[in-house]
């Protein structure tokens, strides 16, 4: 689990080797997108959360801020649910007009439900975009 309140430790993770390259690509546009194109900064304007192969339910739905996986697991208020290939990617918004933006591993070793949740909304073959 990574959670990214803030400029300092989104710059941290960009500059991680470690951390999967398609990941930092992802959180590197969707920062720039809130920081340059929605001129908020970082930690004002939102939060990302990386959810990995082995989080439980209540490390997930602690960390994002409200139940969305697990026993108590609420279908979210969703801008979007994307397939970016190995990570899937939810956007948030809360009541203060903040934005989370959760990116979760597409993996064997995901948790069911939220794995569950990115698949059960993706499109295939034209479904649903009126062709």
């Amino acid at each position: 689990m990574l959670v990214l309140n803030n400029h300092a430790e989104v710059t941290n993770a960009l500059s991680d080797p470690d951390l999967d390259l398609d990941l930092r690509v992802l959180i590197h546009s969707r920062a720039f997108e809130l920081h340059i194109e929605d001129d908020r900064p970082l930690g004002d304007g939102g939060k990302f959360v990386v959810v990995e192969g082995g989080d439980t339910p209540e490390v997930i739905n602690e960390a994002i801020g409200f139940p969305i996986t697990g026993y108590d697991a609420e279908e979210p208020d969703c801008e979007w649910i994307e397939d970016h290939g190995l990570w899937f990617e939810i956007a948030c918004a809360s009541t203060d007009d903040a934005r989370t933006f959760i990116f979760v591993e597409h993996g064997p070793a995901t948790e069911l439900g939220i794995h569950w949740l990115c698949l059960s909304h993706l499109w295939f073959d034209g479904e649903g975009s009126g062709q």
